[in-house]
């Protein structure tokens, strides 16, 4: 999509962030990814969360726009360090990607994600990280963006 913007997202739009995050969060269920909390309290913490986020310097969260205004996509991302046992590295970790579904595979999510990426390197990050499922579709998006698997997350029943 040639006739659309990705700009920061302000400091009001935390409820927003969170509708699109719940609309990822359903997709990602049908990936095989957990169920979405039907708790409205639970979302409430989140947009109560992300609205702190978007004060800080930490944490950025991106919507992409169409030509007349309309969101039509977010992002998000965090600057971590790696610690503890290993030795630090400042590292990007994306953990918002989506955009609504009659408008994918149109260009929005590399867009959202080559931004993301020039803020970890404005940042001095090393490293950036990103959580998909294996069943995915946007796992080839991330591909094409050099992503590579470097790790396998195992999980198991315990009933």
């Amino acid at each position: 999509m040639d006739k659309m913007t990705v700009r920061d997202a302000r400091h009001d739009e935390a409820a927003f962030i969170v509708q699109m995050i719940r609309h990822m969060v359903v997709d990602m269920a049908s990936y095989g990814g957990n169920t979405p909390a039907t708790d409205g309290a639970a979302w409430e913490k989140i947009v109560v969360a992300i609205a702190g986020e978007l004060k800080g310097n930490n944490v950025k969260y991106l919507v992409a726009e169409s030509a007349n205004g309309e969101p039509i996509g977010v992002a998000g991302a965090e600057l971590t360090t790696l610690g503890g046992a290993f030795a630090p590295k400042k590292t990007l970790h994306i953990s918002v990607v989506y955009v609504v579904p009659l408008l994918r595979r149109g260009g929005i999510g590399g867009r959202l994600i080559a931004k993301l990426l020039d803020w970890g390197r404005a940042a001095g990050c090393e490293l950036c990280d990103l959580n998909v499922l294996s069943g995915n579709p946007a796992r080839s998006l991330y591909e094409r963006c050099g992503f590579s698997v470097s790790e396998v997350k195992m999980v198991r029943s315990l009933v």
